[in-house]
């Protein structure tokens, strides 16, 4: 009899554990349910932070550029936290529109070695960052230059009609630069949605 009840006492703590294990593997699968459905929204989050630090980067161009006088072009000194993102066409073409521009050079602050970083963007008339080309590698060298951030999962591509480049993530968030105009634009998900 005492075997018995030593048998049943046990055969209980098994189907205890069985259940507690149960229940947390219940927990552990709605937490990933959650988590996997908010992956979308990080990204589209991912992408309004870049939003926010292209205003402000813009932002800061623009008051550089007025405090230097206008000049066609600017030196980006933070270029250099991100190395080896420019293509070799790029070089061969700032180290050309760095000849062209000695008369600019001394406009620039003597503290920033200009031969060491060769982040030199084009500005417009109005004092907005230009393409280097008028395509989807245009887009993606502008978006180095200034963000210094690698375009992970995020789709590059460029509106000739309309000169507007587009940055858009998986989850279709976007990011559109006007070139004509410096404007930059951000859509969520939720902005695109029809109720």
């Amino acid at each position: 009899m005492l075997k018995q009840h030593k048998a049943e006492d046990d055969l209980i703590k098994v189907y205890g554990r069985l259940i507690a294990i149960g229940v947390l593997l219940l927990i552990l699968t709605i937490l990933g349910f959650k988590h996997f459905n908010q992956m979308p929204d990080m990204a589209s989050k991912s992408l309004a932070i870049e939003h926010n630090r292209l205003l402000h980067i813009m932002a800061m161009i623009k008051s550089q550029w007025l405090s230097r006088g206008r000049p066609e072009q600017l030196l980006l000194s933070w270029e250099s936290m991100a190395p080896n993102m420019h293509v070799e066409t790029v070089m061969q073409q700032n180290t050309v529109n760095m000849a062209k521009n000695v008369k600019n050079q001394a406009a620039v602050s003597a503290d920033v070695n200009v031969t060491d970083t060769g982040n030199w963007i084009t500005l417009s008339k109005q004092g907005w960052p230009l393409l280097a080309s008028l395509d989807e590698h245009g887009c993606q060298l502008l978006w180095y230059q200034l963000l210094a951030t690698p375009l992970d999962n995020i789709t590059v591509s460029f509106d000739s009609d309309e000169h507007i480049c587009r940055f858009v993530a998986k989850d279709s968030a976007s990011l559109a630069y006007q070139v004509n105009s410096g404007r930059v634009l951000f859509m969520s998900t939720i902005d695109t949605k029809v109720n």
